[in-house]
């Protein structure tokens, strides 16, 4: 089920215990494993959490062999509300590099996958994923502007580091708890050597333009994907 309405932040200590069970979110939407009624009081089933990812990952492959060696290696995915899900790519090699992009041609994977189950079909993620067409784009960037990336990136760790904390001290004395209804799930993945973390932080929609992300690495995660869409 997709909403497409405003971005709204929520504070979770002042809604009724029904209702924030309702709102925990995968895609940026409310989700269940059961069956939903809908105004008609029929039933849709509905992508779970654990296949919907499982599908993304067969789709938006993020250890691709390189034409080198890698030094390290960033990727962001983007999963919206609203609209298309898509995978940035980045890898530096010793003397190139790499990056593409990936984006389903046939519009939302989240909501082809909630179709395929509404006619039946088995909630297998390999086999899901056979009906997901992707195009795979190669992206040209100067080395300059790959080397920014790079070093706002830590900046903007470091940045959601102190909002995390703040938050956490927030909830520990007041118990509650801000979140975005409606926003889009971004996640990052970063490899340098034998060297590895991930990231995946719930914030407002992709396609919000009205609205600043709240967490520092969201902001720049949006902002290479930006960069990225100039140069098509």
């Amino acid at each position: 089920m997709q909403v497409k309405h405003r971005t709204l932040r929520i504070i979770r200590a002042l809604l009724p215990a029904t209702l924030v069970a309702i709102l925990q979110v995968g895609n940026g939407v409310a989700q269940t494993t059961q069956p939903l009624q809908g105004v008609q009081g029929t039933s849709r089933s509905v992508i779970d959490e654990t296949t919907y990812s499982s599908v993304l990952d067969i789709v938006f492959p993020r250890d691709e062999p390189s034409s080198g060696r890698t030094i390290w290696a960033i990727v962001l995915r983007f999963r919206p509300n609203s609209s298309s899900e898509s995978q940035i790519v980045i890898k530096k090699g010793l003397s190139k590099v790499e990056i593409v992009e990936y984006t389903p041609t046939d519009g939302s994977i989240y909501a082809k996958l909630n179709e395929a189950l509404e006619r039946g079909g088995r909630r297998d993620a390999v086999e899901l994923a056979k009906s997901i067409r992707v195009s795979r784009r190669d992206v040209n960037v100067l080395h300059v502007q790959v080397k920014r990336w790079h070093s706002t990136l830590f900046e903007s760790l470091s940045g959601t580091a102190t909002m995390l904390r703040e938050a956490l001290e927030k909830a520990d004395s007041t118990g509650a708890e801000s979140f975005v209804l409606h926003g889009s799930v971004y996640e990052l993945w970063y490899v340098q050597g034998l060297k590895a973390m991930s990231f995946s932080l719930y914030d407002v929609d992709v396609t919000d333009t009205r609205s600043r992300a709240e967490f520092k690495l969201v902001q720049w995660m949006n902002t290479v994907r930006r960069d990225v869409e100039k140069l098509k």
